[in-house]
């Protein structure tokens, strides 16, 4: 029979095998939703994950080249920039998408560009991407895209180049406070390179996807609520 010490002992060693699984179980699954794909239209990260070993599993998400002339409720986005990313510097999503107080959909759709501007830029430049100016605080898909800027942070790695690229960018009329915008997401492999520019693993890239970005209309302009991806055209 166990005295009441044994018995504490006991159940504090349980307790720490408990929160260790509990840790590794989360851990996993961070980075399986952050490499899937969002078949079905459920909310996922953009990012591809990136293996640089066995025993880490970080993402890079990162790059858009300049989408030109896409159509955005009628009105042309053409010469918008979605990721020039530098090494060092954060995107114009710093002080917010250029016209984010704009209620008309073509902001929402700049702010759709303005959020992955941001996530390639920091992607590449190996820090935490900044979102609020672009995404509530209750999307899903958008932390999971924070987190794999963390990741690479943390890890002292950055991407070798442009990795997102937008196509077909188009908003859908607004209804009330609430906006669609739809698009393309190409997804190509990538580098990930140390801090000493040598390079360390590849994250390979994804099929193309159907996108969706649901967006809200704040005293701020427009923000991401939610990003669904489906398979997209072969």
């Amino acid at each position: 029979m166990r005295t009441d010490a044994e018995s504490s002992r006991y159940a504090a060693r349980l307790g720490v095998v408990i929160t260790a699984v509990t840790t590794l179980a989360l851990l996993s699954g961070a980075g399986l939703l952050a490499g899937c794909g969002g078949d079905g239209h459920e909310p996922a990260g953009a990012a591809v994950p990136a293996r640089p070993d066995a025993a880490s599993a970080g993402n890079p998400p990162v790059g858009n080249p300049p989408v030109g002339g896409s159509s955005v409720g009628g009105s042309s986005v053409g010469g918008s920039s979605v990721g020039n990313p530098s090494a060092g510097g954060s995107s114009a999503t710093a002080a917010g998408p250029a016209g984010g107080s704009d209620d008309a959909p073509a902001a929402a759709a700049r702010t759709v560009e303005a959020y992955f501007r941001e996530i390639n830029d920091a992607a590449r430049g190996g820090r935490l991407a900044v979102t609020t100016p672009t995404a509530l605080a209750g999307c899903q898909p958008c932390a999971l895209d924070v987190g794999v800027t963390r990741s690479l942070q943390q890890r002292g790695l950055h991407a070798d180049a442009a990795a997102y690229r937008l196509t077909d960018l188009s908003a859908r009329p607004r209804a009330g406070l609430v906006a669609a915008v739809t698009f393309t997401l190409h997804t190509s492999a990538v580098g990930l390179l140390d801090l000493a520019g040598r390079h360390v693993a590849d994250a390979p890239g994804v099929p193309t996807r159907a996108a969706t970005a649901e967006l809200a209309l704040t005293q701020h302009g427009w923000r991401i609520q939610t990003l669904r991806y489906a398979p997209g055209p072969a």
